[in-house]
């Protein structure tokens, strides 16, 4: 029954793979130290089958990983997330992105922020995507118990997406320039207990479609520390995109709950 729920649990998050990074939920709190980063891995073996002849094996992971670098007055940050599922032979989920990011003055309210990002998901036949761009954070408030901000940016993006029900292995190829915006929060409520939310809109207009494509993102989430190094983590998000390059489900959603180890 346990390895059932964790099973459940793994294709959950892998189904619903955010599109978008919260870099929020992400984001390391600098001390004394010079290097900082949390990490969250999981591995899974499951086999159950109701005929003796048509066994069932699912073998997953899952790795996540956060890292920073704090030059003076700057932050470097490293952001990985890996999914794989595999059922019998085949490889049915594998999902994952690679976020860095330069975050310069950040004793200023205002700073400029520059990232890269590679990003691939097979269950939605995106392989790859690639992303650059340059955004300027504004603090509006930066207490040590509550922060609250905002950051206009823009990026370059390409992708490359199979299309849906194609027995050919036919690809669409895009890029675009594009309008990238969030604003968020963070509330240390209690030494033991933070919450952090984050709302991303993209936008760009396609002129060889003639029309706007817009992409949202809000995730919620709920950290609660057990010890100094390990905690709980409870996450909501939601995704919608109303003109996908191919024909995918249109709104995402995802709730994960895990444990978290801090270094």
């Amino acid at each position: 029954m346990k390895y059932s729920i964790v099973i459940l649990g793994l294709l959950v998050s892998q189904l619903c793979f955010s599109q978008i990074l919260n870099i929020q939920h992400s984001k390391i709190k600098q001390d004394s130290s010079f290097v900082k980063g949390n990490l969250t891995a999981s591995l899974s073996l499951y086999n159950r089958s109701a005929a003796a002849d048509s066994p069932v094996e699912f073998f997953g992971y899952n790795l996540n990983s956060s890292i920073a670098l704090f030059p003076k007055n700057s932050r470097i940050s490293s952001v990985t997330r890996i999914n794989y599922l595999k059922i019998n032979e085949n490889m049915f989920l594998n999902t994952g992105f690679q976020h860095l990011r330069y975050s310069m003055f950040e004793d200023k309210k205002i700073h400029p922020e520059a990232f890269v990002q590679y990003q691939y998901d097979n269950f939605r036949g995106l392989s790859p995507r690639w992303v650059a761009g340059l955004g300027v954070r504004h603090d509006i408030v930066k207490t040590k118990k509550l922060s609250l901000f905002f950051s206009p940016g823009i990026m370059a993006e390409y992708e490359s997406w199979l299309v849906p029900d194609s027995n050919t292995g036919e690809e669409v190829n895009v890029s675009f320039l594009k309008s990238t915006n969030y604003v968020g929060f963070r509330w240390d409520v209690n030494d033991n207990l933070d919450i952090n939310s984050i709302n991303y809109y993209q936008t760009t207009y396609d002129r060889n479609a003639n029309l706007w494509r817009n992409r949202f993102n809000v995730e919620l989430n709920f950290n609660t520390k057990i010890t100094e190094r390990f905690g709980f983590n409870n996450s909501f998000s939601i995704a919608y995109e109303d003109q996908p390059i191919v024909a995918i489900t249109q709104t995402i959603y995802s709730f994960t709950a895990g444990v978290n180890y801090r270094f």
